[in-house]
């Protein structure tokens, strides 16, 4: 159970300060899309452009890793000039790995951010980077599989 307990849990991905990242150290954040930083399908707000704003500020790269399809991240991340993968594969983490040395990102270094415990938070801590999770946004339009790995989650959420 320890590999799906967040080292951080959050309210929402803009608890995330400049303060809190520069006392972590933080050079990189890897977070996912869909009710992580936008409800399903829906881009960014005026929060996040405003957060957004603050890792620039703080000299922190976002990179978007999502399991959903490459047009949805493009959707997301063009605006806003981000790196972003689609069918990232979270869990696994051989996509990942070759996406944090395109970035020269260092686990000790980098941030996992998610709304999941089976897919954010275990990859995350598979990597060895600090996971933070976050309460989903917009959880009435998730679609059923996902509303289904919630109930599951709220299982071993109970055994932290």
């Amino acid at each position: 159970m320890i590999y799906f307990k967040p080292d951080y849990l959050f309210e929402h991905y803009s608890d995330i300060t400049g303060k809190w990242l520069d006392d972590n150290g933080i050079t990189h954040i890897f977070s996912d899309l869909d009710s992580t930083l936008a409800a399903h399908d829906q881009g960014g707000d005026e929060q996040f452009e405003k957060w957004l704003q603050l890792l620039h500020d703080h000299n922190v790269q976002l990179v978007i890793l999502s399991n959903n399809n490459q047009g949805r991240v493009d959707r997301f991340t063009k605006p806003y000039d981000l790196r972003g993968y689609g069918m990232a594969n979270k869990p696994a983490t051989t996509k990942i790995k070759g996406i944090m040395r395109e970035v020269q990102a260092k686990p000790n270094s980098s941030l996992f951010l998610g709304d999941q415990l089976f897919t954010d938070v275990w990859c995350g801590k598979r990597l060895g980077m600090k996971t933070v999770l976050v309460h989903p946004i917009g959880p009435e339009h998730e679609p059923w599989n996902i509303s289904l790995k919630r109930k599951v989650e709220s299982f071993v959420r109970k055994q932290w």
